[in-house]
C-alpha cells in the first residue's frame, strides 16, 4: 500500500511540473506582457503632445524662413 501512495505522489508531482507550472509560466508571461503593453500606450500617449508642439514650432519657423524676401 505504500508503494501505491508513492506513485500517487510522484504521478502529482510530475503533473505538476508538465502541465500545471508551464501553465502558470505562459499566464505570468501573457499578464506581464499586458501591463508593459499598457505601459508603453500612456508613454506614447504622453510624448504625443511633445510631438505635436514640436511639430507646430518647427512649421512656424520653417514658415518663417520661407516668408524672408
Amino acid at each position: 500500500a505504500s508503494n501505491a501512495q508513492g506513485d500517487l505522489l510522484l504521478d502529482f508531482v510530475i503533473g505538476a511540473m508538465f502541465i500545471v507550472l508551464p501553465s502558470f509560466w505562459v499566464v505570468a508571461l501573457g499578464w506581464t506582457g499586458m501591463k508593459l503593453g499598457s505601459l508603453m500606450s500612456g508613454l506614447t500617449d504622453g510624448v504625443d503632445s511633445a510631438r505635436q508642439a514640436s511639430s507646430k514650432g518647427a512649421n512656424q519657423i520653417k514658415a518663417a524662413i520661407e516668408k524672408k524676401p
